[in-house]
């Protein structure tokens, strides 16, 4: 687009234009020939709409020397826009002959001297502009002070922006492009309100004003205000679809590939697009293709700060301090100590769970720049994943205090607010912050489960983490991603560990085993602190699903279905690459096959070499060694011959598994982490087909392929609903033995059950409920009506089993607790009644009277005499008539008196 002081010019010229023309008109012979003003016009138009090419013909068509400043001007911006550097600079040049006589020309010089890493000449040259004229342009005066600032020299980058401030307080900034810079003097003051207001100002002056539009997105992206930020480059763009500084902002929203490609082919050497693919590409494990891009970044202006904090952010990941302190060199040659190169390195770091390091890089930064706002954010939060919450409390309101635009920092904030309301307990080894309701009624069951993990684990893997381990259990998932990740979107994640530090969603909020959730979190506790948590993710949830399926026999994935689909489609990735599974992931299903293949690989390990080779591979990620190197310490073979012997095995597997899967058949869809109910959305081709086309289909893929486990499914599902029974068994126990653990809704197993129920057999049905929950750990529903069934019987030993089962889903519904206390005094466990009517005391209104009586008999019973009469002189106030109530106290009193 053409510079808003170009455009200004042009402008003012058009005017001076018309009054000349109506002073003097022109020969009519000359009417038909574009005026110089004309094609100065046409050529800013062009360039609006980023037809660079085009506007640079018709700048050049311009010969009037009258004009000759304003040519310069629209050709140097066709240049930059297109990555030709040298030409915009040859441009400006032939019009500059003293800097304080063309200030513009030589400002726009300076700005691209800064693009292409000049900053000392670019210093020069609008110094020279700023202090030999007298009311210097108030474009040069911002441009000024950011290469000062960029040259860490801030002080005196101060005064030229306040200088700006001042020109616009003096009522002296009339034009849109003026009044954008001083936005964003004010912003680079962190004067952010006042930035926004000038912001909207210049845009209402001038809705084609592109730049200050970008800016002002910046502004909002910066302040994690990502909605307001894609407004703004999506208006951008309406205009000029080639714009690529609107390209590369809204490439850190959305589509950011195809953004950034866009804008490369636009300009190949535009610096802000190269860092910022760079940085994509290397967080989602395309390391090598990452630093190709912040090569070429660097190519082009060695001055990129955020090229070379990524490359020393990387080099600090290995330990590689020759490499780190070879970046930190190449900064300080142009900015010493430069503090937002040590808040990005920390902000990388601590993105990447090295939150002791990125710490210490977050203090540097605060150390030569305690007003650097961003580096404060980034301390507070690293120091609170590390459990570190008084101190880290006091960087994020430092950072608020000074910065109350940052999303990012009021969230977090937002979040102690709700943790003081909640309650604080401990057990030996951990600490919880869970709701008032939770401690209520989860803590009773999850303390038990906390220790239970503690001594399991640490005696297998020989190593007690640093305690307390701290939990914090979220009622509102907004709160348990912003505790995460600052913001309030977090995707399917239902628990996250950082290695010292615990977060999960309450499973109040969910439909899932919660133990098991629970479970896995704790592992990686055992994993990342053994590894200082230099563990790739891979690693780190494969042995946590993997010690799902050891923690409880119903718990882990089973997902065969998936296993036999990815070898057919040849979509194992190789070990070497596994964290792209999770990076890379286009959707639940690809995540979910990431944690499952991640786990194979784990398993195949412990089967094939065993348990002890998994530890010394833990150990190994310790250390800083290539991961070929760790795995030959290891297993005395490369990665790519490990990675051979795992495909054997798959093959093997899939051949054991023994199921066909048909191309028509679209795989389940997983729940929050893989934890819950997986959806098989073939089953319920039914309710959208015909029943008698479907059927035929169906059996028509029996007949070519027998073990067509999705065809037998469907086609019993299809003669269930038509009350068929004897034929739908059939099949729905055809597809059972095909794959007895699958483990999606609905399985055959559960099918099977509703079908004996349709048909008034009980014991078969109730007999496929058990078969179903050997692999469904997240139902409900059927493990309470097998422990009822129990009781009914007087089998206390299944009962108790099935309890648990429920509770580990859902113990905040009341009859799972009215269950569980009839359990209890069958069994004589006087505490566990007292402990199901404590709950119930919480969960069931339909009769508190009785609720409290039930829970002081309880007490009684448990010689809690002293609790048994507070109870029930309780329920007593409300109903003094109560005769049962009576009877209880008389007994409480009775034994008080002994």
């Amino acid at each position: 687009m053409p510079c808003p002081e170009f455009t200004t010019m042009v402008k003012r010229l058009s005017a001076v234009a018309l009054s000349a023309a109506l002073l003097c008109p022109a020969p009519l012979y000359a009417q038909n020939e574009p005026t110089a003003l004309e094609n100065l016009q046409r050529a800013e138009e062009l360039l609006q709409r980023g037809s660079y090419l085009a506007a640079q013909e018709v700048f050049q068509t311009v010969r009037d020397a009258f004009y000759q400043e304003q040519v310069a001007l629209g050709l140097a911006r066709t240049h930059m826009e297109t990555g030709q550097y040298d030409r915009a600079i040859a441009a400006l040049q032939q019009v500059i002959d003293e800097p304080a006589d063309q200030p513009l020309p030589s400002t726009r010089l300076a700005e691209i001297y800064v693009l292409t890493g000049r900053s000392a000449e670019a210093q020069a040259l609008l110094q020279e502009v700023v202090d030999s004229v007298s009311q210097p342009p108030v474009r040069s005066l911002v441009q000024y002070g950011l290469v000062l600032q960029l040259r860490g020299e801030t002080e005196l980058a101060d005064v030229q922006f306040n200088a700006a401030l001042d020109r616009y307080d003096s009522g002296l900034v009339f034009d849109s492009g003026d009044v954008g810079m001083v936005a964003l003097a004010a912003w680079q003051l962190d004067e952010f309100h006042d930035a926004n207001a000038l912001f909207g100002e210049a845009v209402r002056l001038d809705s084609g004003n592109l730049e200050s539009l970008v800016l002002w997105g910046n502004l909002f992206q910066e302040k994690f205000n990502d909605e307001d930020a894609r407004q703004n480059y999506v208006q951008v763009l309406e205009q000029n679809p080639r714009y690529t500084p609107a390209l590369v902002g809204l490439s850190k929203i959305s589509s950011p590939e195809r953004n950034l490609t866009r804008a490369l082919d636009i300009n190949a050497r535009d610096v802000a697009a190269l860092e910022t693919f760079g940085v994509m590409l290397i967080r989602n494990d395309r390391e090598e293709e990452g630093r190709q891009m912040l090569a070429q970044a660097l190519d082009n202006n060695p001055e990129s700060i955020p090229a070379r904090a990524t490359l020393a952010a990387l080099a600090a990941m290995s330990d590689d301090q020759a490499a780190f302190d070879e970046q930190l060199r190449a900064i300080n040659q142009f900015s010493p100590d430069n503090a937002q190169f040590f808040a990005l390195v920390a902000d990388y770091l601590g993105n990447n769970y090295r939150f002791t390091e990125a710490v210490s890089f977050a203090r540097r930064a605060i150390e030569t720049d305690s007003g650097n706002w961003f580096a404060h954010t980034v301390l507070g939060g690293n120091l609170v994943r590390l459990g570190e919450e008084e101190q880290g409390k006091y960087h994020l309101e430092l950072a608020f205090d000074n910065d109350p635009f940052n999303v990012l920092t009021s969230n977090m904030l937002q979040v102690f607010d709700v943790l003081e309301e909640y309650a604080t307990l401990e057990s030996e080894h951990f600490r919880v912050n869970m709701s008032q309701r939770d401690a209520q009624i989860l803590w009773p069951y999850m303390e038990p489960l906390l220790e239970e993990s503690w001594d399991r684990l640490v005696e297998k893997y020989q190593f007690e983490p640093e305690v307390p381990v701290i939990l914090q259990v979220f009622e509102r998932t907004e709160d348990f991603a912003v505790r995460s990740v600052g913001l309030p979107d977090i995707g399917p994640l239902v628990g996250i560990c950082f290695g010292k530090v615990v977060t999960l969603i309450s499973p109040d909020t969910l439909s899932a085993n919660w133990q098991e959730i629970v479970w896995h979190e704790l592992v990686h506790v055992w994993t990342l602190q053994m590894t200082n948590n230099r563990m790739p993710r891979w690693l780190s949830e494969g042995i946590s699903t993997w010690e799902e399926r050891l923690g409880r026999p119903e718990w882990g994935r089973r997902q065969g279905l998936d296993l036999v689909r990815a070898v057919q489609q040849d979509k194992l990735l190789p070990v070497s690459d596994l964290n792209r599974g999770f990076t890379s992931a286009n959707s639940n299903a690809d995540l979910s096959f990431a944690y499952f293949q991640s786990y194979l690989v784990v398993e195949y390990i412990a089967e094939e070499f065993g348990f002890d080779h998994l530890l010394a591979l833990i150990h190994e990620y310790a250390n800083v060694l290539p991961e070929s190197e760790m795995f030959s310490n290891v297993f005395g073979m490369d990665i790519e011959t490990f990675d051979s012997g795992f495909r054997d095995w798959i093959q093997a597997r899939v051949e054991e598994i023994n199921v066909y899967v048909h191309s028509d058949d679209s795989p389940d869809e997983g729940a929050g982490h893989g934890h819950g109910v997986r959806e098989n959305n073939s089953a319920v081709m039914a309710e959208l087909y015909n029943n008698e086309s479907l059927k035929q289909y169906m059996r028509a893929r029996i007949q070519r392929e027998p073990r067509d486990f999705q065809a037998q499914l469907q086609l019993g599902i299809v003669l269930f609903r038509e009350e068929a029974y004897g034929e739908a068994i059939h099949h729905l126990t055809l597809a059972n033995d095909i794959l007895p653990d699958y483990s999606g809704y609905p399985s055959p197993a559960l099918v099977l059950s509703q079908v004996y129920e349709a048909m008034g057999e009980r014991e078969q049905q109730l007999a496929w409920l058990e078969v179903m929950l050997e692999n469904q750990q997240h139902d409900f529903a059927s493990p309470l009506l097998l422990a009822n069934d129990a009781l009914e019987k007087g089998d206390l030993e299944r009962a108790g089993y099935y309890l648990e089962r429920a509770l580990s889903v859902n113990p905040y519904r009341a009859e799972i607790h009215h269950a569980d206390a009839e359990f209890a005094k069958a069994s004589g466990d006087t505490q566990r009644a007292v402990q199901a009517y404590e709950v119930l005391l919480q969960l069931d209104n339909t009769d508190p009277v009785a609720a409290r009586t039930n829970l002081a008999q309880a007490y009684l019973e448990n010689n809690q005499t002293e609790d048994a009469r507070y109870n029930i002189l309780r329920a007593l106030e409300t109903a003094p008539g109560y005769e049962r109530a009576q009877q209880i106290l008389l007994q409480a009193v009775g034994r008080g008196a002994q």
